[in-house]
C-alpha cells in the first residue's frame, strides 16, 4: 500500500523541518549504518567469528570453575553456526535445481 500524495508531501516537509533544526542528526539518519554497508556473506562471517569466539571464552570459562554446564553452553554456541550451515545444505542439495520440470 503506497502513500498518498498528501502523505508524501508531509513527509517531505517534516524532513526538511529536521534538517533545518537538526542537521547532524538528519545526517546519522541517511547515512546507513556500519552493517547495512556490508554483504550477507560479509555478516555471516562476522557473526561466525563472533560466535565462535563467544563460544571459546565459555569453554574457557567453564574449564577455569570447573563447570560442565558452562562448558556444555559454550559449545552449543561454538557449534550454531556449522548447524545451521549444514542443514542449509542439505536442505539445497533435497531441492531439484530447476522447479519448473
Amino acid at each position: 500500500m503506497g502513500l498518498t500524495e498528501h502523505e508524501k508531501r508531509e513527509l517531505d516537509a517534516i524532513e526538511q523541518l529536521l534538517a533545518e533544526e537538526d542537521p547532524g542528526f538528519a545526517t546519522k539518519l541517511t547515512k546507513p549504518s556500519w552493517h547495512a554497508r556490508l554483504s550477507g556473506t560479509s555478516l555471516f562471517v562476522v557473526g561466525l567469528l563472533t560466535t565462535y569466539v563467544a563460544g571459546l571464552t565459555l569453554l574457557a570459562v567453564g574449564a577455569t570453575f570447573s563447570s560442565w554446564v558452562v562448558i556444555a553452553v559454550g559449545a552449543a554456541v561454538i557449534a550454531v553456526f556449522p548447524v545451521q550451515v549444514a542443514v542449509k545444505a542439505a536442505r539445497a542439495l533435497q531441492q531439484p535445481d530447476n522447479p519448473s520440470g
